[in-house]
């Protein structure tokens, strides 16, 4: 029997499953009612849709004894298969996307790899499962994305080590950065890139983490602008200091362009101009953030962080790095999380949620007034 999970996705907390081989991660704390309240059944899947695999993944007490039996005989306990090869790829939702008109952008591991929904849980519009500069796309490994200013529509097709943009039919190819199935460092080529985000000059950052770890600025024709790194930025360039990462994951841009970018592995966001430029670092004891949402207009002085430490999501001020409130835990229920790992907010204030292993997505709206941070 397939589980009716379909419509909707969470922010939460791990507190259940922490991987043998790993330290529990300390508390953040923060308010925990959240201050949202979770729209039920969103979004409404036409009749024989669904995010992910059509036979869900596990649920995550049967997928860590299986991960503690590989371990046992000498496997490779949290290490993902290769494509192709079963759940422990990751499958169901990579990662968000809104436009400026609220249209929510799901890049999806299945057979449509890019879903899009108006706010009331419509599917509108999907594709990115033809044939795209000679390569049929593989959704098994397929990194999240982005929407420009015009309606253009980015998707990472992370083990291709390229990015793909589409026009808003999805129905031509407009630009690729990096070049299909070569891996590189070089002002041409990408190794596993994880995140993406639009100037509204057309200017593209790319975060490139999986493999590299460097963050690029290139122009709206894909040429190399600049990085910034540690050294070549290339796969044993790992740092933590100023313009340093430890896998660069994903990213969101604020009302004046600001780039607010995942250190993943390092466990902070580094802030930089849009010329990329560095300007602070953001650092919450006990966190791991895996992707941020900041309004398309940018300027309320908050961001969404999806935290997989605690499988949580929270609401952070941009001016002073300080939460104002959580919500979630791990688990397959209403506003609970399985691997989160999409994050936006729309323009009134509604958040939206996906995870991975639990294969949906879950709209929040606020149950108080909000607020601006000046």
């Amino acid at each position: 029997m397939r589980r009716l999970i379909l419509f909707s996705t969470a922010a939460l907390a791990l507190s259940a499953i922490i991987p043998m081989n790993a330290q529990a991660p300390t508390p953040v704390s923060a308010p925990t009612d959240g201050g949202y309240r979770l729209v039920p059944n969103w979004p409404t899947l036409p009749p024989g849709e669904f995010f992910g695999l059509k036979t869900p993944p596990p649920p995550p007490a049967e997928r860590e004894a299986q991960a503690a039996a590989r371990r046992a005989t000498g496997g490779a306990g949290n290490t993902p298969r290769p494509a192709g090869q079963g759940p422990t790829n990751q499958p169901g939702i990579s990662g968000l996307a809104i436009d400026q008109n609220d249209r929510i952008y799901v890049f999806n591991r299945g057979a449509k790899p890019v879903m899009v929904f108006n706010t009331d849980g419509k599917l509108v519009a999907f594709g990115g499962d033809q044939d795209l500069n000679g390569k049929k796309l593989d959704p098994n490994w397929q990194h999240s994305g982005t929407v420009d200013w015009d309606g253009n529509i980015y998707m990472i097709e992370r083990d291709a080590h390229r990015i793909v943009k589409m026009n808003n039919k999805m129905d031509k190819v407009l630009l690729q950065l990096g070049t299909t199935m070569e891996k590189g460092n070089d002002a041409t080529h990408l190794d596993l890139p994880s995140g993406i985000a639009v100037l509204k000059n057309g200017n593209i950052i790319v975060t490139d983490g999986y493999g590299n770890n460097r963050v690029i600025l290139f122009d709206k024709t894909g040429k190399f602008i600049k990085q910034a790194a540690k050294g070549a930025g290339g796969p044993g360039d790992k740092g933590k200091g100023i313009g340093e990462w430890d896998l660069p994951h994903k990213l969101a841009v604020d009302a004046q362009e600001n780039l607010y970018i995942i250190d993943r592995e390092g466990h902070r966001l580094q802030v930089f101009d849009k010329n990329l430029n560095y300007l602070r670092e953001i650092n919450v004891p006990g966190w791991n953030p895996w992707d941020i949402g900041i309004s398309r207009k940018g300027d309320d002085g908050f961001a969404y962080i999806a935290d997989h430490a605690l499988e949580r999501v929270h609401k952070l001020s941009l001016k002073d790095g300080k939460l104002v409130a959580t919500w979630g835990k791990q688990g397959w229920g209403p506003g609970e999380f399985d691997w989160v790992h999409g994050i936006v907010v729309d323009s009134k204030g509604a958040v939206y949620a996906a995870d991975t292993y639990g294969q949906r997505i879950q709209k929040f709206v606020p149950t108080m007034t909000r607020t601006s941070v000046q």
